[in-house]
């Protein structure tokens, strides 16, 4: 078994991890669903991590999709550049520098708590609504959320009922709150 795939620090219910020592057996189940389903969205070559080359298809798809062009385009590429690049990605730099699913995965669990990680991702998600808020109206129509599902290659008949389950208030637009 690999080195990073160690062994469990605690039988108890709530499981104690060494920040070195984690198996993905010990994680738990919604934290595995949710990396991957993040994963397969970034995923977009299919090889088993999000990396570099992952995120600038994204952007491209993003720029295309959204018909995007001058310095809307010039900042969704910077965007997905500086959330891409391992040695720009702070305490997420572990994560971008995996070339696995199991490192991508461990690396996120070892951070998940770390105060500066979870202000970068709530930046990183704010900034991303922005970015596919394409009008700049401050909120994200279905039509914009559309271009959300085609640039990640998600299944497009189930847009309609996420978009419906975020839209909290129903006025058929998403706010960033929502």
């Amino acid at each position: 078994m690999s080195s990073i795939l160690c062994h469990k620090m605690s039988n108890s219910k709530n499981i104690a991890f060494s920040e070195e020592h984690i198996m993905v057996r010990d994680l738990p189940i919604t934290w595995i669903r949710k990396v991957l389903t993040w994963l397969r969205c970034y995923d977009i070559d299919n090889d088993g991590y999000a990396g570099y080359d992952d995120f600038m298809k994204i952007a491209d798809r993003l720029i295309k999709y959204g018909k995007l062009k001058e310095k809307a385009a010039d900042d969704v590429i910077e965007f997905f550049q500086t959330h891409a690049t391992a040695s720009k990605a702070g305490v997420r730099s572990e994560i971008m520098a995996a070339t696995g699913t199991v490192q991508q995965m461990l690396a996120g669990w070892k951070i998940k708590d770390n105060p500066a990680a979870i202000k970068g991702w709530r930046s990183g998600f704010s900034l991303m609504f922005k970015i596919f808020d394409l009008n700049s109206s401050g909120f994200v129509t279905f039509d914009e959320y559309l271009v959300f599902w085609l640039v990640y290659g998600l299944d497009l008949r189930f847009a309609r009922m996420q978009f419906d389950y975020m839209d909290t208030d129903g006025d058929g637009k998403i706010s960033e709150e929502e």
